[in-house]
C-alpha cells in the first residue's frame, strides 16, 4: 500500500533478437548463477522441516522459522528499490550469494542451537529476496522491450524451475550418505 507506482516508459528496442541478449557473457553468467542458487536451496525446501523436527524441534516452531524467513524477504523486497539505488545489482548479487553459503553452512552445521537457526532464517532475505530482487532487475535491463517476457521466462524456468528440480533431486540423492550438515554445506 505504501510503494509508489513505478512510471516507466514501455522502450522497444529494435533489431536486437533473443540470442543475441544471450550471447552475451553477463547475461550467461547471470542464468547460470541463478540456477545455482535455487539448486542450493533444493535441500532447504525438501528437508529442513524434517530435518529441524528430526533434531527436537516442534513442529509449531517449524512453521515459525518459515515464518520468519518469509517476513525476512518480504521486508527486504520492501527495501529493494533503496538497496538498488544504493547499490549496484551485482554488489547485491554477491552479497546475496555470500549470505547463501553462510546460511546453508549455519542450517547443517549449527542445527542445536535456536539463536543460530533464527540468524540463517534471517538471511533468507538476502539468499532469496535480494537475490530475487537483483535478479529480475538485471532481467529487466538486459532484455530490452519486447524481450522482457522472453528474460523473465527464461529466469523462471532456469533458476526455480531446473535449479529446485536439480538441488532438490540431488540433496534426496546425497541426504542419506552423506548426512544433513554436509548436504547444506554443498
Amino acid at each position: 500500500f505504501f510503494l509508489p507506482e513505478a512510471v516507466r516508459p514501455v522502450v522497444y528496442v529494435e533489431g536486437v533478437g533473443l540470442g543475441v541478449v544471450l550471447r552475451r557473457r553477463e547475461v550467461r553468467a547471470l542464468l547460470g548463477a541463478c540456477f545455482l542458487m535455487s539448486a542450493a536451496h533444493g535441500a532447504l525446501y525438501v528437508f529442513y522441516s524434517i530435518y529441524l523436527v528430526e533434531n527436537g524441534y516442534s513442529k509449531s516452531l517449524v512453521g515459525w522459522m518459515w515464518t520468519l524467513g518469509v517476513i525476512a524477504e518480504i521486508g527486504v523486497f520492501i527495501l529493494m528499490p533503496r538497496l538498488l539505488g544504493a547499490f549496484s545489482i551485482r554488489a547485491i548479487l554477491v552479497f546475496a550469494f555470500a549470505s547463501a553459503v553462510l546460511r546453508f553452512a549455519l542450517i547443517g552445521w549449527g542445527v542445536d542451537s535456536v539463536v543460530v537457526l533464527v540468524f540463517a532464517q534471517l538471511l533468507h532475505g538476502a539468499t532469496f529476496g535480494a537475490y530475487h530482487g537483483a535478479a529480475i532487475a538485471a532481467v529487466h535491463a538486459w532484455f530490452p522491450g519486447r524481450l522482457q517476457a522472453r528474460g523473465q521466462a527464461l529466469y523462471g524456468s532456469i533458476s526455480f524451475g531446473a535449479g529446485g528440480m536439480v538441488g532438490g533431486l540431488i540433496s534426496g540423492l546425497v541426504w542419506d550418505s552423506i548426512g544433513a550438515a554436509w548436504t547444506y554445506t554443498v
